[in-house]
């Protein structure tokens, strides 16, 4: 009972803040696009702001791990709070240039950076250690996760023509500060404390057990390519709308389609997550993703746009859950903050490259290019990931059977 409550308080925690995250997707780019009118200027904004997660990534995994899960979500939220505030503050005061717009998103990316191998390290504290039970919470939290994802865009979509962007990026500061609120005063210890003796120390330990196992290692290769593909395509999206459709409520819209899509594929994940392997589950949830990207390539009207990305979202969770299952639950316990925040530094690399070069193709290419190269990197990413699997189940096969007697 104490685990549903607690697991209760991470997921409410997470609906919070991830609502105000995800009217800001919309509203930053829409922002810098209203401003500055370069698309590449807004691929910088949406680089900066994941970089972090790159260059920082493995030494956040030991901080993780000597403040705890909790900690860490807590402070994360609260220290990007004021931070987030302080972009429109600047904007009204007219003391915000393009420059220090970059320096501020970065730094927000900084502390972004523990909170994310938090929220991932957590789960498996509280539910346990069984990969399929795993995979069904990460399910369910995808549901309501993506959620916010429907009702974030659409909001913001809606406000931004009548109170504009920058006071979005207000409202999305205070949903930090009430996230951390929730965590701080409902999520109570959870796991068991590990003397410090137990842990394996350096900051590359994370790495190295990545490096160990062969799997681990297929899932970040196939996670990197990944990574540039979803940055991209995201950071197309509201870029789509400001050009192609000149509507900042069709932004919401196409990037709703994707969360409602994701809502649905989180319920088959539930369903599914006791009945079908892990990573064979992924594989169809990353061929699922990649379908719908190449059908944008063919310069899509609006109306095969928005159910383009209706299917993509439904494929994310069967996807992702069960590999991020996969990652938390071979990770050795004692250093599984490390790993998955190598495992984020790693992959994390895409996420820069994937927003940038989207900026860029778009104002050098045009969008059908765009997508025909984000629907090519995911392609790569589905191919990576079914030799993986196909690796483990041969492994699986091979391994010799013991004897009863």
């Amino acid at each position: 009972m104490l685990r549903d409550r607690t697991l209760t308080a991470v997921v409410a925690a997470r609906f919070v803040s991830l609502t105000g995250t995800n009217m800001t997707i919309v509203a930053l780019p829409w922002f810098v696009l209203a401003t500055t009118g370069s698309t590449a200027k807004m691929g910088l904004v949406l680089a900066c702001q994941t970089l972090p997660a790159f260059a920082l990534g493995i030494p956040a995994g030991g901080l993780v791990a000597a403040l705890g899960p909790r900690r860490a979500l807590v402070l994360g939220d609260a220290i990007r709070a004021p931070l987030l505030a302080a972009v429109p503050a600047l904007h009204w005061l007219g003391l915000l240039s393009f420059p220090l717009l970059l320096v501020l998103v970065t730094v927000i990316g900084v502390f972004s950076v523990p909170y994310a191998a938090a929220a991932s390290s957590i789960l498996p504290e509280i539910v346990g250690e069984d990969a399929s039970e795993v995979a069904r919470a990460q399910a369910a939290l995808q549901v309501a996760i993506q959620v916010t994802g429907v009702i974030g865009p659409v909001l913001a979509g809606v406000l931004i023509p009548t109170l504009g962007s920058p006071s979005l990026l207000v409202l999305d500061g205070a949903s930090y500060a009430i996230s951390a609120g929730i965590v701080f005063a409902l999520v109570r210890r959870v796991g068991h404390a590990r003397p410090r003796a137990e842990r394996p120390r350096g900051v590359l330990v994370g790495v190295r057990e990545i490096r160990r196992d062969p799997l681990l290692g297929s899932i970040v290769f196939t996670a990197l390519a990944a990574h540039v593909g979803l940055a991209a395509l995201f950071a197309t999206l509201p870029a789509l709308a400001f050009r192609s459709f000149h509507d900042p409520r069709t932004a919401g819209i196409l990037f709703s389609a994707d969360a409602a899509g994701s809502v649905l594929g989180g319920l088959a994940a539930l369903w599914l997550a006791r009945r079908v392997a892990p990573m064979r589950l992924g594989v169809v949830g990353f061929a699922a993703m990649t379908a719908p990207i190449w059908v944008l390539s063919a310069a899509a009207p609006r109306s095969v746009a928005i159910v383009a990305l209706f299917v993509f979202g439904i494929g994310g969770p069967l996807g992702v859950s069960p590999i991020s299952a996969m990652l938390t639950t071979r990770a050795p316990a004692s250093i599984r903050p490390q790993v998955v925040s190598g495992f984020l530094a790693i992959t994390a690399a895409g996420t820069p490259l994937g927003a940038a070069g989207a900026g860029y193709a778009i104002a050098g290419a045009g969008f059908p290019v765009t997508y025909a190269a984000v629907a090519a990197i995911m392609t790569l990413a589905t191919g990576l990931l079914a030799l993986a699997a196909r690796s483990m189940s041969d492994a699986t096969r091979a391994a010799p059977v013991a004897d009863p007697a």
